[in-house]
């Protein structure tokens, strides 16, 4: 992870290139800038990161990131916190498309520039969904010179991962394009109990990119890309608490007659997607004009056992697709004015629809029938967004700022009888930034910004007259200072962040009265506050050694909770589930040269997970169980010579079995399961890297 800083408008100090840290320019708010410059907590993770760490998913990153949670039972649910709070509240960004469904997050990471993760509501800039953070992924772009690069992973669970990459010009200075694909085949780390894979997880990814620069002050940049995935779904072992280091995998490999049209069926989650997308940016004088297209459909399915038994007691498949469409048009300056400006409008329509079957071995106990089929319907959703950000250099040491954004949404449902149903949902996203530079490397930093998710539809409700058939907007306010320091002729960095997140409503689960009977749907159902500190530093000791520390401590708890809240939802001053209350990395890197051309590298680090709570879903009410404190530790050794690097890694080196999921009895139990439940983390996993670049 890289925290930043370099050179400015203000010369900074030179320092010796071999101990100096890299400078790192980010697209954050939609225009290059220095990390440093940036008003907020950014990590940073360069294409040199991501490739030497072998990192090929969000979730690899996950022990990087301070504050930061990510869990996925199944591909198709994946849900990410940053400082307690998400789901969907954290925005992923594709070259600066956005990602309407949590179902992207399984995208794997290949032909990066890099990744930038926002921390704090991003929703001025990014729009809705983005209130607790927003994660960046910048492809590499076509360049005018050939360019190749191939990558390779052989390791233990059946694992063999590559990609490779070619750009280079087809009409030199007018027309350059780049291509690159990753493939990866793993059987896994866990058998069903008739031997076969359990957690076999396969993919195939290609993009394509070209870009068309037809005059000096114009160009075209087109994109295409496709991804087909297997993985594993619902990998829960029966457990007798959340910390059973030791839980049995019973569930069904294979379903039987039972299950009807689910028959010879196995446990799996697949995922289909293709995406496009165009850019064309226009430069005048003193500023750029960009208009960005984009276009993403997606198919997806799950079939998993829920009762997490051999017999077919419960079993169930859902699948669904989504078709959106989305312009961004904006205008930016390009001076060296003290006043940076940006301004823009937005559309989105997007499209979704999902169902599902079940079937029944034991003639309906779980829910009345021997087999059920459950068609939620359509909806369709509709975004105008305006939004401005603003920037102005009083002198060289204050810099202040602000921006706002205004988003219309407009949501459709088809009813499975009746006729559509129409609701409009509203926000306004204000920000507010000022910052002290010390000097051109040290400067202080404080924010307030206001952030919001979109409501929706309870679908059993819809069409009649019940005042929850819409749920409500969620909404906060984030309050942020912070200090952000290069020293020592750039050989270190240093940022520490202070925040207060105010949610002032959140929705849930609630068991409330409705015309058809008591039913449990969304509702907002309290506050949360969310607070704490992170810190990220970096500093060379040597030309041959770096040494990194990062942590975070959030406490986060709901401090209103209605009375109707469902079971499982959590409780007033206990720490809000999916959000550990403090994490730490601490890693070392050691070069050791060889020769002019060979050097030897060592790599270490050591990432701690403090205590977790998980509801669970459970249909009591009570304390929500808390999983155990666990370290991992990582380890490499490379050769690394010219264009090349040979290197022999393990993660989790001491095997630590953790759990990243769980579910009560309590809520299984309603489906035939004998016990809770947990997903467990992957285990020791060791091989082989090469990448090559030509």
């Amino acid at each position: 992870m890289a925290q930043v800083a370099a050179q400015s408008a203000l010369e900074g100090p030179k320092a010796d290139d071999s101990a100096a840290l890299d400078e790192i320019v980010v697209t954050a708010r939609k225009r290059e800038e220095r990390l440093a410059d940036v008003p907020a907590t950014i990590d940073v993770f360069s294409a040199k990161d991501l490739t030497a760490a072998g990192n090929t998913t969000i979730s690899d990153l996950s022990t990087r990131l301070p504050n930061f949670f990510i869990t996925s039972p199944r591909v198709t649910r994946i849900s990410v916190t940053m400082r307690g709070l998400g789901v969907p509240g954290v925005g992923l960004y594709i070259d600066g498309v956005y990602q309407p469904s949590d179902v992207a997050f399984a995208t794997p990471l290949f032909d990066l520039e890099r990744v930038e993760v926002l921390k704090g509501p991003q929703g001025t800039l990014y729009g809705r969904n983005a209130y607790a953070g927003a994660i960046s992924y910048v492809t590499r772009a076509p360049t005018n010179q050939v360019d190749a690069e191939i990558n390779g992973e052989a390791g233990n669970a059946g694992t063999v991962r590559g990609s490779a990459t070619l750009a280079g010009p087809i009409v030199e200075d007018i027309i350059t394009a780049r291509v690159s694909g990753a493939i990866q085949r793993r059987s896994g780390f866990r058998n069903f109990s008739d031997g076969t894979d359990a957690d076999r997880d396969d993919y195939e990814a290609f993009t394509g990119r070209l870009k068309i620069t037809p005059a000096s002050n114009l160009s075209i940049d087109l994109k295409y890309t496709y991804l087909n995935k297997l993985g594993p779904s619902f990998l829960y072992y029966q457990v007798k608490d959340i910390n059973d280091k030791h839980g049995r995998l019973l569930l069904t490999p294979r379903f039987g007659a039972a299950t009807g049209a689910l028959a010879g069926s196995r446990p799996e989650s697949r995922l289909r997607s293709n995406s496009y997308s165009g850019k064309i940016t226009y430069s005048a004088s003193t500023f750029d004009l960009i208009g960005t297209t984009a276009y993403n459909s997606q198919r997806y399915s799950d079939t998993y056992d829920v009762d997490m038994s051999p017999p077919d007691v419960f079993v169930a498949r859902g699948t669904g697709s989504l078709r959106n469409f989305s312009q961004e048009v904006r205008a930016q300056s390009t001076n060296s004015s003290p006043l940076k400006w940006l301004a823009g409008v937005y559309y989105d329509h997007g499209k979704t629809g999902d169902c599902g079957s079940c079937g029944n071995i034991l003639g309906g106990v779980a829910l009345g029938g021997t087999s059920i089929f459950q068609s939620n319907p359509t909806t369709e959703v509709t975004t105008y967004a305006g939004f401005t950000d603003l920037e102005y250099a009083m002198s060289d040491h204050v810099v202040v700022g602000g921006g706002a954004r205004y988003d219309e949404i407009t949501s459709e449902l088809q009813p499975l009888t009746g006729s559509r149903v129409r609701a409009k949902f509203h926000g306004f996203q204000p920000k507010v930034t000022a910052r002290y530079r010390f000097t051109p490397e040290t400067q202080i930093y404080a924010s307030i910004t206001k952030g919001f998710t979109q409501g929706g539809f309870n679908a059993p409700l819809a069409g009649t007259t019940s005042a929850q058939k819409t749920f409500p907007n969620q909404t906060l306010w984030s309050y942020e200072t912070g200090f952000k320091s290069s020293f020592d002729e750039r050989r270190g960095n240093i940022s520490i962040a202070l925040f207060y997140i105010d949610a002032q409503s959140f929705n849930a689960a609630a068991t409330v009265p409705t015309p058809i009977g008591p039913r449990v749907v969304t509702v907002p159902v309290g506050k949360v506050k969310s607070y704490g500190v992170e810190v990220d530093s970096s500093y060379r000791i040597t030309p041959e050694l770096l040494f990194e520390v990062n942590g975070g401590f959030n406490p986060v708890t709901p401090t209103v909770l209605s009375p109707n809240i469902a079971p499982g939802i959590g409780n007033v001053d206990e720490q809000f589930q999916r959000a550990p209350k403090w994490s730490y990395r601490v890693a070392a890197t050691y070069t050791k040269p060889v020769s002019d051309k060979l050097s030897l590298e060592f790599n270490g680090a050591v990432n701690g997970i403090g205590p977790t709570h998980f509801c669970g879903e459970a249909q009591v009410f009570g304390p929500c169980p808390t999983r155990d404190p666990y370290t991992l530790v990582d380890a490499s050794t490379s050769l690394v010579w010219s264009r090349y690097r040979v290197t022999l890694f393990a993660r989790n080196l001491f095997n630590t079995t953790y759990a990243t999921d769980w579910l009560a009895k309590t809520a299984l139990a309603q489906f035939g399961a004998p016990s809770a439940g947990s997903v467990y983390g992957d285990p020791r996993y060791w091989g082989v890297r090469v990448n090559a670049k030509f």
